[in-house]
């Protein structure tokens, strides 16, 4: 019995019918055949119903001769394909294609055929590098990517730029979302507290299910919440995310989609480089400021579970012999030493022992002054948000910040005469950039103080945290620490 097999994965004016393939395929059997046909299946494996069927009865040795439209109805990859013919050579089958014209009974007829499945394989990938690629492409013009919605919209079928597309609104969920990002931001919620919180109001997570801390921990870390500003895209581009839009466009109202391949066991969005951000369609929920303070906060619970890296004090990096000025090595594991005497013996050293746990002490309480001194800083900061001014003027200042690393490439990869007029405009845009930041911190706040009010919701924490973290935060305020003899002196960064 010859077997007639026809398939078509989808619907589309420029695709052959079943019912067209089929009649192509009957010019060529005799009275007795059998039709298999798998309609909205695609030829990238052979995992197809009647596909399946059909090669049961191959083997139950009902078939004698297959026929189809074309090679690429059976399968689009040269491996599965392969496979196939072994299997008809071993049951005695012929095989027919109404298109393509060749005898498998011949080494050149053989030959031809492995080199059509070759072009049909190519075909496939080119099929699917298309598909990726207008995906990414509608992702750059903020364009939603399909699929459910993040916790706290719906969303709504639009049109933009005449492509089908959807905007998300938000629902009755959003104002848990502004909850939850509410309650984080205090220095003393954790994730615990906000799954308990939640849990035993009976709030159900996005699936229904009970909230745990990695669901907690998603939510927050997402930026469709977020109305991004100009402090968001630099968080984002300091991370290392690929942005598609201009700076211009972050003024503080449209969320952003976050797009890029990720590992399986890779947790979402800790890692943003090589990713995608783009601006939405929709209006962010939660305002830049709270966003980025619970991202600062998220980022300091990443560090403090890498643990102890091994070093002996927080203090390493910073600490300087009073007399000298070479570093202060770890001796021992429990004193530090002038490493100007040891490797150089340009130092008479400092006499007696300096245990680290004493200097440590001694730093930490005047440490903990300047804490306080943020803090209060802080509660006058805590309801400021960006003004549309001060937004539009570090949109200019991150531009200029760009052309002018822009222009020093370009001067030194050109001749002497045309760096001359080069030199010239970047000192235009330098002399630019100082009048901006200068009309900038007039507009309240400078970004320094800013970025120290954001280590906040850590500084409690910081007798507890592990010893790399704890350098890293001490550096944000201290320069360095110069040590003598029953003496200790801190140069702050302000």
């Amino acid at each position: 019995m010859t077997a007639i097999y026809a398939r078509q994965s989808i619907d589309k004016k420029d695709s052959i019918s079943i019912d067209t393939q089929i009649e192509m395929c009957r010019r060529y059997c005799a009275n007795d055949f059998r039709v298999y046909s798998d309609k909205g299946w695609s030829g990238k494996n052979l995992d197809r119903p009647e596909f399946q069927r059909m090669l049961s009865d191959i083997k139950s040795g009902r078939i004698d001769k297959l026929i189809v439209y074309k090679l690429d109805r059976i399968s689009r990859s040269l491996n599965d394909f392969s496979n196939l013919m072994e299997v008809f050579r071993q049951y005695g089958v012929e095989f027919a294609s109404t298109v393509e014209t060749f005898d498998t009974s011949t080494p050149i007829g053989r030959a031809m055929l492995g080199i059509i499945m070759v072009f049909a394989e190519l075909e496939r990938e080119n099929i699917l590098l298309r598909v990726k690629d207008n995906y990414y492409a509608r992702g750059e013009k903020g364009l939603y990517l399909g699929g459910v919605p993040v916790y706290g919209f719906d969303k709504r079928p639009t049109k933009q730029d005449g492509i089908k597309t959807s905007v998300l609104i938000p629902n009755k969920d959003t104002a848990t979302v502004e909850y939850i990002f509410n309650a984080y931001r205090q220095s003393e919620c954790s994730l615990g507290q906000i799954v308990k919180e939640l849990n035993e109001r009976g709030i159900p997570s996005p699936a229904g299910t009970l909230w745990d801390s990695s669901k907690i921990s998603r939510l927050l870390r997402s930026p469709t919440y977020v109305a991004a500003d100009v402090e968001v895209y630099r968080y984002f581009k300091e991370k290392g995310a690929r942005i598609s839009d201009p700076v211009e466009s972050f003024t503080g109202q449209r969320g952003c989609f976050l797009y890029g391949k990720r590992e399986a066991n890779e947790r979402k969005y800790t890692d943003v480089r090589d990713h995608v951000l783009s601006l939405g369609l929709h209006d962010g929920v939660i305002s830049p400021e709270i966003w980025l303070s619970v991202q600062r906060k998220l980022d300091g619970n990443s560090q403090i579970k890498k643990g102890k890296s091994g070093s002996h004090s927080w203090l390493t990096g910073m600490i300087k012999c009073g007399k000298c000025g070479y570093a202060m090595r770890v001796q021992g594991g429990k004193h530090f030493a002038c490493s100007g005497r040891a490797n150089y013996g340009s130092c008479v050293g400092i006499d007696g022992a300096t245990l680290i746990s004493d200097v440590e002490e001694a730093v930490y309480s005047q440490l903990k002054i300047k804490f306080d001194d943020i803090r209060d800083l802080a509660v006058s900061e805590k309801s400021s948000a960006l003004s549309p001014k001060a937004n539009r003027l570090k949109m200019r200042l991150e531009t200029l910040d760009t052309q002018i690393d822009n222009l020093v490439d370009k001067i030194a990869r050109t001749t002497e005469t045309i760096g001359e007029v080069l030199e010239k405009k970047l000192e235009e845009l330098i002399a630019e950039r100082g009048e901006m930041r200068s009309e900038l911190k007039n507009q309240g706040g400078t970004k320094q103080r800013r970025a120290y009010s954001e280590v906040i919701a850590l500084l409690d924490k910081f007798p507890e945290m592990p010893i790399d973290t704890q350098r890293e935060i001490a550096r944000q305020f201290i320069f360095k620490i110069l040590i003598w003899e029953g003496k200790i002196e801190i140069v702050w960064k302000f």
